[in-house]
């Protein structure tokens, strides 16, 4: 959406009012020119409510919003504002993940073009496209995010010595059918010398995990720069995983969406675990318990940490429209305004709402530096080494996977042609 934005193209973007999703896209966009926030609808975290509320009563309510806006193209991720265009005439184009909905035939009649972020599958036919890419990597390729390892100083932990915990509210119809407290069943697994920051959904369940984890406040600044400096992340939801896999870190799927594509394309080219793959207590193992003991000083995590950061920066600046761009539409100078609809946390086109082998790099990216601590050869250099790797993993998506910023924007700016 910030493509978008500053090519001086308005923005009208409806949110569900679920959680803290409102409050999060709001100070996400707050900076953002052209951007009117929008809250249309609301889901109480029931299952009730994401039925009627949530869909029946949103249908009616995003109607009724769009009622005397002239709105030249839509983006969406559901099937909601798909139906509001196309029943108005309205070109509307959706970007999402997850091919396996029920309501998949219902997308492909009324959106006019629905694409799939899955990276590959050749299982998606007609009139449904595969676009080479994640949509997480809409806001975490290269040269939309760089980490800020000050951010860490609110929490007092130091770079790659600390866990990321996610722990989601199964009162969703994604979630349907999952155990609540998946991080519980695996929260004394912890090393005990790792610090925790906690990311917890249900905050009235907070005194059922240990007092010691570092409770997290939505909305959190710079959420994907406390993703980005920890040792490795667990989440009971597939979202933030594939986040954490595809800025480089560790991750352990804890839910029960084992067979979403989505997942299986962040599997291919990073890593990305779960119960089918790996056990946790041996994915504990060799991610994160294989980390040297020896003490690092706050000058030289500081200068690592530092020295990464600009390094990543000046591979941003210089990077240019790496990926290559499926059937784009030619771009012209015409002014559109153009909606974006959010109702899911994770979303292609605006707050968005994850190792690669070959045969001379090992699949986990992990082999050198467990074979150096058998050794006896880790040290410091560990968390050099690891951050580096990250880099490198970064690049080397950002090559392999097409810009879906400008895939979206040649939309908006050919769409009068």
């Amino acid at each position: 959406m910030e493509t978008v934005t500053r090519k001086g193209h308005r923005v009208w973007l409806t949110v569900l009012d679920r959680g803290k999703l409102a409050k999060i896209v709001q100070r996400e966009t707050e900076q953002l020119a052209h951007v009117q926030v929008d809250i249309v609808g609301r889901h109480r975290m029931t299952k009730w409510s994401a039925i009627v509320e949530a869909n029946l009563i949103r249908d009616w309510q995003l109607w009724h919003w769009a009622r005397g806006k002239k709105i030249d193209i839509g983006f969406s991720n559901g099937m909601q504002l798909a139906m509001v265009c196309g029943l108005k005439g309205i070109p509307n184009y959706s970007f999402y993940d997850d091919p396996q909905t029920r309501d998949r035939k219902w997308k492909e009649k009324w959106n006019t073009e629905c694409n799939f972020c899955v990276y590959e599958d050749e299982t998606i036919g007609a009139p449904s496209h595969v676009l080479r890419c994640t949509k997480e990597w809409a806001y975490l390729n290269p040269r939309t995010f760089v980490p800020k390892v000050e951010v860490l100083e609110k929490y007092g932990v130091k770079a790659k010595e600390y866990m990321f915990l996610r722990e989601v509210s199964v009162g969703t119809i994604n979630y349907a059918g999952q155990a609540s407290g998946a991080i519980l069943g695996i929260k004394d697994m912890i090393p005990t010398d790792m610090r925790v920051l906690f990311s917890l959904e249900e905050k009235k369940r907070r005194g059922e995990y240990p007092a010691d984890w570092i409770l997290l406040q939505e909305p959190i600044e710079d959420i994907h720069s406390l993703i980005y400096y920890a040792a490795g992340l667990v989440s009971s939801g597939d979202s933030m995983a594939r986040e954490a896999a595809l800025l480089g870190v560790p991750s352990y799927y804890l839910g029960i969406r084992y067979s979403m594509p989505a997942n299986a394309a962040a599997s291919k080219v990073a890593s990305l675990q779960n119960q089918r793959t790996m056990g946790f207590e041996e994915w504990i193992k060799e991610y994160i318990e294989s980390k040297p003991k020896k003490e690092i000083t706050k000058n030289t995590e500081s200068t690592v940490a530092d020295s990464n950061l600009q390094a990543l920066a000046s591979q941003s600046a210089q990077e240019q429209a790496l990926g290559q761009l499926d059937n784009q539409v030619p771009a012209t100078d015409a002014d559109a305004h153009h909606l974006c609809d959010s109702s899911q946390k994770n979303v292609i086109c605006d707050n968005s709402q994850k190792n690669v082998s070959s045969d001379d790099t090992p699949k986990n990216g992990h082999a050198d530096e467990n074979e150096n601590a058998k050794n006896g050869n880790a040290d410091e250099n560990v968390i050099e080494q690891r951050m580096k790797q990250q880099q490198e993993l970064r690049v080397r998506i950002d090559a392999e996977f097409i810009d879906i910023n400008e895939y979206m924007l040649a939309l908006v700016e050919g769409v009068k042609e």
